[in-house]
This record gives C-alpha cells, structure tokens and sequence, in this order.
C-alpha cells in the first residue's frame, strides 16, 4: 500500500555507542521480518541519521514504514542514532534533522504541528526521556526563526545599500 504522510514521527535507536549505527540497525530490522524497502533496506525508517550528522534515506516517502504500528501509512518515520534516555543528540544530528523536517515538510504539507516523537503513538520511552515531546518542533521552529533573522539581516543590508546609493 502507499503511504500518504500527515505526520513525522522521530526516533532513537537507545543505542549509545559512537559507531557507525545503520548497519546494526538494518541487521536488526531484517531479523524481525521487516519488509524490505525498494532501495534495499530493511530499515523501518524512512530516514536515518548518524551522530556525525549524515543522513541515510531508507525508503521512499511513499513506501509503507516499519517503524511505528498503525501509523506506517500515515508517516514518515526518522530514526536518530543514539540512547537519548542517557545522552542528547549532537548537533550534528540536529543541524540534519531540522532541515530533513524542512524539507518533509515542504514535500508533503505536514505541518510542524505534527512532528511526534515514537512515545506519542507507543508504551515507550522513545525519542528519549532526556528530550521534551515537543523538543524536535521546537528544533524546526528555533532553525525556521533563525532562517527568519537571517533574511531578515540581508534585507536590512539591501535597505541600507538602497539609502546609501539614494544619498549620493
């Protein structure tokens, strides 16, 4: 079945170790019989990303996920390496995540009300206990104000390049 996204829903994997995590992921997720997505992975997450930041997409926007039941056609799911029950994400990983979630978003029509954390829909700690259920909106909305300021900044430079040629 197709999926049509009206929500992201982001994830961690409670694992805390430093290396590279996709691959353990993907092992893991193929033991329990997820199914393959059309690029290859077993991965349940449409996207995954590394504590260093690089994002690994893992299905189509449009393919079912396998990563949080009843809602695998109604989502996108984002996986974040990491045990944020004992740790926060790097900013790496948050500069990657809010502009994944921009781009979702401008892809879709979600809105950044409806960013969820796994727990939302789950008997499950996940995204972890050390963040908010609203901390990934709150990311988008503190990168959506910062894109705001500096277009803001480039636009008062404009007005003050525009004053400076009209005084001559």
């Amino acid at each position: 079945m197709k999926n049509i996204p009206n929500k992201i829903i982001v994830h961690h994997t409670a694992d805390s170790s430093n290396e590279r995590q996709i691959e353990k992921v993907n092992k893991y997720h193929e033991r329990r019989n997820f199914p393959q997505s059309s690029i290859g992975w077993y991965v349940g997450y449409h996207y995954f990303i590394e504590k260093n930041g690089k994002t690994i997409q893992c299905r189509q926007i449009d393919e079912e996920g396998a990563h949080t039941i009843h809602e695998n056609l109604t989502s996108i799911g984002i996986g974040l390496a990491g045990n944020f029950d004992i740790e926060n994400p790097t900013a790496l990983q948050i500069q990657s995540l809010v502009r994944l979630i921009d781009e979702l978003i401008k892809l879709t029509g979600t809105t950044r009300h409806a960013i969820f954390p796994h727990r939302h829909f789950a008997a499950t700690s996940c995204y972890g206990i050390k963040l908010t259920d609203g901390w990934a909106t709150k990311q988008y909305e503190n990168f959506l104000n910062n894109k705001l300021l500096m277009a803001l900044i480039a636009l008062k430079g404009l007005y003050e390049k525009l004053l400076f040629l009209l005084w001559k």
